[in-house]
């Protein structure tokens, strides 16, 4: 197991003994009894997830015979005959419009939660992935993204150039960069703080957009530009045009607010092709890749922070 991997993993138990246990030094009858009572607040697959991180932190504690009983327990709600109702899915917030952009860095900015607010810029700009951000690279009008989930199996992510046109744009993203490269913040804490802001800008809505919104739409407005499904796999960082049908869906797209294009010579000879094309993939193209000078972008310095103003 990677070392992050388990880190996390032991960071989820120890909360999780806080809360359902009362103690970070449970038994294994206290962490079983917990696991089942609290099994119907919980997706089926966040419960085993949530297993295996209390079996492997078990495990790095010394305690096999611990993990091992915590592994054999039965989710009380997906077991032969429950009449336990499951814990529905959360419906997420695929499509983000400008507005709603600028009214969260503006919301952001002046409540001083700069990590937040390059977060989002960089989200909105380049649709990479929250644990890609930290390192993106810059080098003239080049943006240099490492591929994400490295240490996943299947090692979906994909490392990519992408060029920036427009020099406003480039100037923000640049120092969202620089800014979250510097910042000692976990991705969790700013992802927690930045779902309580949408909240709190947002208090009638029952859904609110998170980082990964972003990265819905700029699959969309990709979709939406006509570009193949090799070009918008490359730019979003997928290794096959299968993952493109999971990102966005043309009819929620503008293929004019595409701020990025993959770099000249880019191998798109790496991206692999199902057998099936991916099902938004391609169709009706709604608008070329391009620059809306209408949002007339000005980044500015504010007090070490990005500032963006429309």
């Amino acid at each position: 197991m990677h070392q992050s991997t388990l880190k996390k993993y032991q960071t989820r138990a120890t909360n999780f003994y806080r809360a359902h246990c009362g103690t970070e030094t449970p038994s294994s009858a206290q962490i079983c009894a917990a696991l089942l009572a609290q099994a119907h607040t919980y997706r089926p697959n966040s419960f085993s997830t949530l297993k295996s991180a209390l079996a492997h932190d078990q495990i790095a504690r010394g305690n096999p015979d611990v993990a091992k009983a915590i592994r054999h327990l039965v989710n009380p709600v997906t077991a032969p005959g429950s009449t336990l109702p499951r814990k529905p899915k959360p419906k997420k917030v695929c499509t983000v419009s400008d507005d709603d952009f600028w009214e969260l860095i503006l919301h952001l900015r002046s409540r001083d939660f700069h990590d937040e607010a390059v977060c989002a810029v960089l989200a909105y700009y380049l649709g990479v992935r929250p644990c890609e951000m930290r390192t993106i690279t810059v080098i003239g009008n080049q943006v240099h993204v490492v591929g994400g989930k490295k240490s996943a199996p299947l090692h979906r992510g994909a490392n990519r150039t992408l060029v920036i046109d427009e020099p406003a744009v480039l100037n923000a993203v640049v120092e969202a960069a620089q800014w979250i490269r510097e910042c000692s913040r976990t991705d969790t804490a700013i992802r927690d703080r930045l779902r309580k802001e949408c909240r709190t800008l947002w208090p009638r809505r029952k859904r609110h957009p998170t980082l990964k919104s972003f990265r819905h739409q700029m699959g969309s407005n990709l979709k939406a530009s006509g570009e193949s499904d090799e070009v918008v796999a490359y730019i979003m960082g997928h290794q096959s045009t299968e993952s493109v049908g999971v990102y966005g869906d043309r009819r929620c797209g503008d293929g004019l607010m595409i701020f990025v294009r993959a770099v000249a010579g880019a191998d798109l000879t790496k991206v692999r092709k199902p057998k099936k094309p991916a099902r938004f993939g391609r169709g009706q193209v709604i608008g070329r890749i391009g620059h809306q000078q209408s949002i007339g972008l000005q980044p500015q310095t504010l007090d070490g922070a990005v500032a963006l103003s429309r």
